[in-house]
C-alpha cells in the first residue's frame, strides 16, 4: 500500500486542533529555513557581516517566539466560543507570513532574483509597519 503525500497531509488536518498544530509545524519549518537562508546570506553577501553572535541571537529569538506561540494554545481555550481558535489562526498565519517575508528577503540577499515576490514583500512590509 503506497501512501500519497497529499493524502498524508489531508490526514494530518482532520480536526480543528490538528490544523492548528499543523500550522505550528509549518511555522517551525519556516523558522529553520529562515535561519538557514539568513546564514547563507551572511556568508555569501560581502555587505553583511557574518557573526556567530548574530546567529545565536537569531536562534534565541526563534526559540522565544516558538515558546510564545505554544503558550498561546492553552490560553486560546479560555477565550469563549470560537474566538480563541480564530485568534490562534490569526496569530499563527500572521507569524507565518512574517517568516515567509524574511525567507524571501534572505534569498534576495543571496543574489537570487526575487522580483516575482517583490509585490508580496512590499505589501507585507506595509502591514508590518502599521
Amino acid at each position: 500500500m503506497s501512501l500519497n503525500l497529499f493524502d498524508f497531509f489531508r490526514d494530518c488536518v482532520q480536526t480543528q486542533e490538528s490544523k492548528i498544530l499543523f500550522i505550528l509545524m509549518i511555522i517551525a519549518i519556516a523558522m529553520i529555513v529562515d535561519f538557514i537562508t539568513g546564514t547563507i546570506a551572511a556568508y555569501v553577501n560581502p555587505k553583511i557581516k557574518f557573526q556567530s553572535k548574530a546567529g545565536i541571537n537569531g536562534i534565541l529569538r526563534k526559540i522565544a517566539s516558538m515558546l510564545l506561540l505554544i503558550v498561546f494554545l492553552p490560553v486560546s481555550v479560555l477565550i469563549p466560543g470560537n474566538a480563541g481558535i480564530a485568534l490562534t489562526y490569526t496569530l499563527y498565519f500572521g507569524y507565518l507570513l512574517m517568516e515567509v517575508k524574511s525567507i524571501i528577503e534572505n534569498v534576495g540577499k543571496n543574489g537570487t532574483n526575487t522580483s516575482l515576490f517583490s509585490d508580496v514583500v512590499s505589501k507585507l512590509s506595509k502591514l508590518d509597519n502599521k
